[in-house]
């Protein structure tokens, strides 16, 4: 139980500083007047993201997860408070620099994810990873909700200053915790969960010896295309329901709210059922329910614009997205090898959102010369059969049905 809150603190110290910048931000930059075409720039500050990979194997080789941990939350609360010693009208009027504090802010986020999935992996049994990842899922979302709708919320009472800093003062509830986390400390330990390399070739050698396992390169099609389908649909679900008649404060909550919670939803169910039925049955399942709740909103494109109807539409498609998050993180796991967690679980992650990015980049595009029926059918369609890939890597490795008590058995 205490391995679990505190990684639920981890990852939502995670969402405080992207919910600003991947929410909040535009938000408030737009109320400052602040032009469309620069706005939509800020979402290169999500590319460390992308790229954290690269120096994953520096967290897996040197240090321990406890000292990496207190040193970035650490940080994290610093930059925050940074951003916070001002009014944002100020920042503003020196956008560069306050652009410049929050891409740092998401290269150490990005930083203490390796960190976090590097210790959750090596804590945790393969029979709680499930579990796991549905805290993390959570935990992530309520410190984006946290960073994002709760923030403006926040500031529209209190003000910017009062608001963020209290935001960055939340982070001492993650960095008390790390202080008594358990951690490898003799040498042994440190060796069996620490990787070892020597300069350019040893490094490049990490990425090239995972690439290599056993029926990996059907797993990364897996990783690439199970989410592809839903990044290019899901940034059109707004505009659909705003061209169907509903205000803005409706779409606030059917998606935002009432969705988010759905999501949250979602996480548990799917960390405890996949327990229960095992990996292979809970991506394969969990992917097609995630394509039905796609589907969904072609109900809406038809003209089903009752509020009952559209709202049953998005808190299916969101529990579904819960589910099957879950289910491809919990996996993503399991292909971490001992010594080197942070760095795979990082090439894997970083692999996923650089073609999720290209996905949700297209969807607009696609959707103005094709039509929301078009993108909502051809995503449904997409997340079906990137289950190809998955089942053909399950044949490969040697997944077995879970028994309902021991979670999976792997030949891998």
């Amino acid at each position: 139980m205490r391995l679990f809150l505190l990684l639920a603190l981890l990852y939502f110290a995670q969402g405080l500083p992207s919910g600003l910048i991947a929410k909040a931000l535009p938000a408030l930059l737009r109320d400052q007047g602040v032009s469309l075409s620069l706005i939509g720039f800020t979402s290169a500050l999500a590319l460390p993201w992308a790229l954290k990979f690269l120096w994953a194997p520096l967290i897996d080789r040197y240090g321990t997860r406890k000292q990496w941990l207190l040193g970035l939350n650490g940080l994290t609360m610093a930059l925050m408070l940074l951003v916070a010693s001002r009014d944002f009208e100020a920042w503003v009027d020196r956008l560069p620099w306050l652009l410049a504090v929050l891409f740092c802010a998401n290269v150490v986020s990005a930083t203490q994810d390796i960190a976090t999935d590097g210790y959750a992996i090596t804590r945790l049994k393969p029979e709680w990873r499930g579990l796991g990842n549905s805290i993390q899922v959570v935990g992530y979302k309520l410190g984006m909700v946290m960073g994002s709708g709760g923030l403006l919320w926040l500031v529209s009472h209190h003000g910017w200053q009062a608001s963020y800093g209290g935001l960055a003062c939340l982070m001492l509830l993650v960095i008390v915790p790390v202080l008594f986390m358990e951690d490898a400390r003799t040498p042994v330990q440190l060796a069996a969960t620490h990787t070892e390399w020597q300069g350019l070739h040893g490094y490049a050698g990490l990425f090239r010896d995972f690439v290599a396992q056993p029926g990996l390169g059907w797993w990364l099609a897996t990783i690439a295309l199970y989410k592809f389908g839903d990044s290019l649909a899901s940034r059109m679900t707004g505009p659909l329901l705003t061209d169907s008649g509903f205000s803005l404060a409706q779409i606030g909550v059917i998606t935002g709210v009432a969705g988010a919670t759905a999501g949250v939803i979602g996480a548990f169910v799917g960390g405890t059922t996949l327990l229960r039925i095992g990996r292979r049955e809970a991506l394969l399942g969990f992917g097609v329910m995630q394509a039905l709740g796609l589907a969904g909103y072609l109900l809406v494109v038809a003209g089903a614009h009752d509020l009952y109807t559209v709202g049953a539409v998005v808190y299916f498609e969101q529990f579904a997205d819960g589910l099957s998050t879950v289910a491809l993180f919990t996996l993503m796991m399991d292909r971490c090898r001992a010594h080197s967690p942070g760095t795979d679980y990082s090439l894997q992650a970083s692999l996923m959102v650089m073609v999720t990015g290209v996905a949700a980049t297209s969807g607009g595009l696609f959707t103005d010369r094709f039509g929301y029926g078009a993108v909502f059918a051809t995503a449904a369609i997409l997340t079906l059969l990137a289950l190809v890939p998955a089942i053909l890597f399950f044949r490969k490795s040697g997944y077995r049905r879970a028994s309902t008590t021991r979670g999976i058995r792997s030949r891998a």
